[in-house]
């Protein structure tokens, strides 16, 4: 049977992600060629949030995340396995040789500790230690331990593990990855992760280079009946690591020799004299074990992770010195993005096109003249264009049925006043995405004549609609009616529809009854369905359950151009939805569409507004543009709101009488 997922990488990302897509139902396949050389295995398992002195906000916020995470997790675990992961809440201590400056982070919970305060906390540091920070939060988990139960858990579960495969190339065609190329011939998926750490590059062109990290452990002699040493100790260019079970492990160099193996007597010496330095006791305690491993780093030094260039293919990769730290939160994560379509906001931080040189496709958009014209109406000209590429956040795109799509922004094709005027309008739009009302286009009803013919299919996805069915069977058959005039205009794998149930001629509002019945039936029949349904919370939930592709609550009734009117509610979807959220129906003016956008809604669904609008084209531009500002700024994140004011220059400093 072919996998749901197949995850290329068998280290602690790898069966993390591969667990958690398990537990949510997917059939998943893990690729490994060596179990044992993860560089998993190597690692000396700290949980450094705060000890790292993480500069940048968003990978701060993610190990943050993952770190809060850990004690859940691991508990998850050790009952799956009845084994244990050591994981331990310890906290960290970062003892310094010079008065430190400011540190890096000020947000991390730390506590200074003077000469004598920290010779209390830990007795036997250098004696030209002067102090140091206490970070109280942080821990450790027992790396080794954790992969080992990570393996158990997933055998357990039933994930499907290969060892000693190795993934030769990964097979493309027309934008899809078609099979992963191996030792023992072509493994295929539905859909493919690629979680091979430091050797993701020799499959993809990605910026991923191996830095070569050698380890040793000590052992605390017998003769002494309790442990001396019982902190984590972060020094410089050295950390020190007591275990539970009497090992100290020394790490780690940072060597740029590609995949050199081997330990070196000048590395080894080197974490020797630093660690002595530090904890000079140490230089009395034999010698356990010496090991090499090769971290995954990137230029700087984050991960990449979400979206590739291939809609079925996920990036987790390049976690560099963090992977052990940030193994629960990259599950959640990539699972939610794989498995739900549901893209946390963190991911536009660890795209892989950061390191793109080209320019960002909402920038691209954005920098584009437009000049459009209606009839004797002033043309308009707009030349719209951000100060600098450092200040856009790259947007991983929407996903839907695991189909991905650049634009948020869907239009229909009904109420224009000509053919050509609805030509104009999608263009200016921008949009990837339009719906089509099968039974106007098979009746040749007004304003639909040679529809079908008008747009670039190659270029533009079809969502067949059901309008104008009043129940359950007749939205069933003219969904299977769309699916064949999809094919017809070439999208032979073209699977949606947006299914509406209208029986109220009146208010046009949907049925919820009929609307569940036949989303149920239509997923059975493999059709990626996208719900249109009055903006219930309950209603949203149980037809994500029954697996529809997205739901896509009103705002207001139906061509009303009322704007929001259902906020709360929508707010409710989104928050507890795990499939895209398109708002559908009401949107009047491109306010409104940012409004909607700003609630954190996946896409919207706009007709009327830029059809009846006095020059459409242009209001399809101009619409297009607040659903780019209104993503942009949900993702941004909007100041708090407060009862009171907040001035926004010091009044320390200023001249007063």
């Amino acid at each position: 049977m072919t996998s749901d997922v197949l995850i290329i990488g068998g280290g602690v990302i790898g069966l993390a992600c591969a667990i958690e897509l398990k537990l949510r139902g997917a059939n998943v396949t893990v690729l490994c060629r060596d179990f044992s050389a993860a560089a998993s295995h190597a690692a000396a398992g700290m949980l450094a949030s705060d000890a790292e002195n993480i500069a940048n906000e968003a990978m701060l916020s993610l190990c943050w995340r993952s770190r809060a995470l850990y004690p859940e997790w691991t508990a998850k675990l050790e009952k799956l396995t009845g084994l244990s992961t050591g994981y331990w809440p310890c906290g960290i201590l970062a003892p310094v040789y010079q008065q430190p400056e400011t540190r890096t982070n000020d947000q991390s919970p730390a506590f200074w500790l003077d000469k004598s305060a920290i010779g209390l906390y830990q007795p036997g540091l250098g004696a030209d230690v002067i102090g140091g920070w206490w970070y109280p939060e942080d821990g450790q988990v027992d790396n080794r331990a954790l992969a080992q139960v990570l393996l158990t858990a997933a055998q357990s579960l039933g994930v499907e593990l290969k060892d000693g495969i190795k993934v030769e190339a990964i097979a493309q065609q027309q934008g899809q990855v078609i099979g992963v190329q191996t030792n023992t011939g072509l493994i295929r998926a539905a859909h493919y992760l690629l979680a091979a750490g430091a050797w993701a590059n020799e499959l993809l062109p990605l910026p991923i280079r191996p830095r070569k990290g050698q380890m040793l452990s000590l052992q605390v002699p017998e003769f002494l009946p309790e442990l001396p040493l019982t902190r984590v100790l972060f020094g410089e260019n050295i950390y020190i690591v007591p275990r539970r079970n009497r090992s100290i492990i020394l790490g780690a160099t940072g060597e740029d020799v590609g995949f050199t193996p081997h330990n070196t007597p000048g590395g080894i010496q080197s974490l020797l004299q630093a660690a002595i330095r530090l904890y000079p006791q140490l230089e009395n305690y034999p010698i356990q074990e010496l090991w090499w491993g090769f971290r995954p780093a990137t230029p700087d030094e984050l991960p990449i992770l979400g979206n590739s260039h291939c809609p079925n293919l996920t990036l987790a990769t390049g976690h560099y010195r963090n992977g052990i730290l940030l193994a629960p939160v990259t599950a959640t994560i990539i699972a939610d993005l794989i498995w739900s379509q549901k893209a946390d906001p963190l991911l536009t931080n660890f795209h892989y096109s950061r390191f793109q040189a080209q320019t960002s496709t909402t920038t691209s958009m954005l920098t584009n003249s437009a000049n459009f014209t209606n009839g004797n109406r002033t043309n308009l000209s707009t030349n719209l264009s951000l100060p600098s590429s450092e200040f856009h956040i790259e947007d991983s795109g929407l996903i839907i049925a695991g189909k991905t799509f650049k634009s948020r922004l869907m239009t229909g094709t009904g109420k224009y006043r000509s053919i050509e005027e609805m030509q104009r309008s999608v263009a200016a739009s921008g949009c990837q995405i339009v719906t089509v009302a099968v039974r106007r286009v098979q009746t040749k009803a007004a304003g639909h004549e040679g529809l079908a013919e008008a747009l670039d299919w190659n270029k533009i996805w079809m969502l067949p609609n059901t309008a104008g069915c009043q129940t359950a069977e007749d939205a069933i058959r003219v969904a299977r009616l769309g699916r064949e005039m999809a094919k017809l205009l070439g999208q032979e794998d073209n699977n949606f529809v947006k299914l509406e149930v209208i029986p109220d001629a009146k208010y046009l509002l949907p049925d919820p009854i009929g609307t569940l019945q036949a989303a149920e039936q239509l997923v059975k029949e493999g059709f990626a369905v996208l719900p249109y349904i009055n903006a219930d919370p309950m209603l949203a939930k149980r037809l994500e359950e029954v697996g529809c592709a997205t739901v896509m609550p009103l705002a207001a009734p139906i061509g009303s151009g009322q704007g929001l009117k259902t906020t709360a509610n929508i707010q409710i979807i989104i928050e507890n939805a795990n499939i895209p959220v398109v708002v559908d129906a009401g949107i009047g003016a491109p306010s409104e569409a940012s409004e909607a956008m700003e609630l954190g809604a996946d896409a919207l669904l706009i007709n009327s507004a830029i059809a009846l609008a006095q020059n459409a084209p242009a209001m399809a531009y101009a619409m297009n543009l607040a659903t780019v500002a209104g993503r942009m700024a949900y993702l941004a994140g909007r100041m708090p709101r407060k009862d009171y004011a907040s001035a926004s220059s010091p009044v320390t400093g200023t001249i007063t009488a």
